[in-house]
């Protein structure tokens, strides 16, 4: 497979950026020097506007674990999505309940990063979920999820928060 074009590769970055990468371009060392100082003042301006969001992978990780659960399309919009590769895709997580009740769809769990779901299926737990209990929330198929309490049978359920 042959290797990219970084120009390709630059098109969806956003154009502070590729004006910053481009000065690299510039044959004179004191043209060069200058261009980027333009561009990093420029990157700077932009980035304390808000208009341009740096983050390293370790926030964009947290990112993706927080919007778990939620339409992909959300995660794509705030630049969360990753990759389209299979493998960049987070396919579950572990947690801690932090709250359970019971309501007219069924089970409505809370976990420790603040989510909340809901049961969208007809299954039940064979032991009831407790406070402090640990849990699995898994990707299923077709956009669903599943979750799994003290690592009983999982059931159905979709994020409200």
């Amino acid at each position: 497979m042959a290797a990219a074009d970084p120009r390709e590769e630059a098109k969806d970055r956003p154009e502070p950026y590729r004006q910053l990468v481009a000065c690299r371009e510039v044959q004179e060392a004191q043209a060069r020097l200058a261009c980027y100082d333009r561009q990093v003042a420029a990157l700077e301006q932009a980035t304390s506007r808000h208009e341009i969001v740096i983050a390293d992978r370790k926030a964009v990780d947290t990112a993706k674990r927080g919007l778990f659960g939620f339409a992909a399309p959300v995660a794509k919009l705030m630049g969360f999505g990753g990759s389209d590769a299979a493998g960049d895709e987070l396919k579950a997580i572990e947690t801690t309940v932090t709250g359970v009740r019971r309501a007219a769809p069924g089970w409505v769990i809370d976990f420790e990063d603040g989510s909340t779901w809901e049961q969208n299926d007809t299954r039940d737990f064979v032991l009831s979920p407790k406070i402090g209990n640990e849990a699995k929330i898994e990707r299923g198929l077709l956009g669903t999820f599943t979750v799994s309490v003290r690592g009983q049978r999982p059931i159905k359920m979709r994020r409200v928060k």
